[in-house]
């Protein structure tokens, strides 16, 4: 009867289970069958647990080991290793039955690729040849491992339990953490592309999965990397001379997320003299050699690569070659001209101005 009603209780909670969602970093639905809980009843009593975990402290599978968190049956080897540690929720992963591994590094869009391991790289995942998986830390030689419904160990390779077999295959994250909060100069913000003034700034990222590398800065055209330290934070110029600049972000070496940054639009150019208003109206006589003077009165760097004289119906008049250097130009308009003309300004970030002349004769 005992009996009966220890399976009575497994197969409820397992169908309970089954009924969560459990996904992998890029999404792909771990199957409801993979899903279990190991059950409060014969070898899995507190009082079993907690001896099983002394044994280990103790040196049962070799003096390597040390326990990180106590025993738990809510999650086992591959539920640590391939979801918990990524920042999932605690839970049990059954892989030789039911492949609840196989989602994570096969099919449609697996999250780890296989790779090499040297020895000292951190956060890779490891299939043993039994039925057991671990994460590989900087510590050279050193996994971290859950043993079942036991607790979770730090350990050298070969110090688990028999069954476990020895370590195999060796993977590498393979997918883009979701970006939960960026900000910029210490201000929220949202989207990939914002506006900025050019000069030094600098973003910080959090991010919501555990990768196992990253994140990595690079800038695009337009932006220098003053500082990448690798913790979600970095310092970088947006410094021009096009509109545009952005930092790009890698996580496990391929380029995930990028931001651009664009100079708030509007170069600002006046047209003096100007006694009459402060909109850009020019009063000179037709005939005199009197300066008309553009000034870009927005960001020395945002340099005018061009001005022209256009008529009522927008038709060029005459086109001046702007000064090199500074951000002053000064034109001398032809003799003869009376009315309302305009002065069209480009600016090197692709702004364009438009200010209203009046010549009086």
């Amino acid at each position: 009867m005992d009996r009966i009603n220890i399976v009575a209780l497994m197969v409820l909670t397992c169908m309970q289970i089954s009924n969560a969602q459990v996904n992998t970093p890029n999404g792909v639905a771990v199957p409801s069958s993979a899903l279990f809980v190991y059950p409060n009843a014969g070898k899995y009593t507190n009082a079993q647990l907690q001896a099983d975990q002394n044994a280990i402290q103790n040196g049962l599978y070799g003096p390597s080991c040390v326990i990180l968190a106590n025993y738990s049956r809510q999650y086992n080897c591959h539920g640590y290793a391939w979801h918990v540690s990524t920042g999932g929720n605690q839970i049990c992963i059954d892989q030789p039955t039911y492949g609840g591994v196989t989602p994570y590094v096969a099919g449609a869009n697996p999250s780890y690729v296989q790779g090499n391991y040297s020895g000292s790289q951190g956060k890779m995942r490891v299939r043993y040849s039994g039925d057991h998986s671990a994460v590989t830390t900087y510590d050279p030689g050193k996994f971290i491992s859950k043993f079942g419904p036991g607790p979770l160990v730090k350990h050298n390779s070969t110090d688990v339990p028999p069954g476990y077999g020895t370590p195999s295959t060796y993977w590498t994250c393979n997918y883009a953490p979701p970006l939960t909060s960026v900000y910029l100069d210490g201000k929220l913000i949202s989207g990939s592309f914002q506006n900025t003034t050019w000069g030094a700034h600098n973003m910080q990222i959090f991010w919501g999965l555990d990768p196992d590398t990253g994140p990595i800065f690079s800038s695009t055209a337009g932006s220098t990397i003053i500082n990448n330290q690798n913790s979600g934070t970095v310092n970088f110029t947006f410094n021009g001379p096009s509109n545009n600049g952005g930092v790009s972000i890698a996580f496990c070496g391929a380029p995930r997320h990028s931001f651009t940054f664009f100079k708030p639009s509007g170069a600002k150019m006046q047209a003096y003299p100007n006694p009459v208003q402060d909109e850009g109206v020019i009063s000179i006589l037709s005939d005199s050699q009197e300066d008309i003077r553009a000034v870009n009165l927005d960001n020395r760097v945002n340099k005018m690569i061009k001005l022209s004289l256009l008529d009522d119906r927008q038709q060029v008049l005459q086109d001046y070659l702007p000064d090199g250097e500074g951000n002053q130009t000064t034109v001398k308009l032809k003799a003869g001209l009376k009315g309302a003309y305009f002065l069209k300004a480009t600016f090197e970030d692709g702004t364009i101005q438009t200010k209203r002349v009046l010549i009086e004769k």
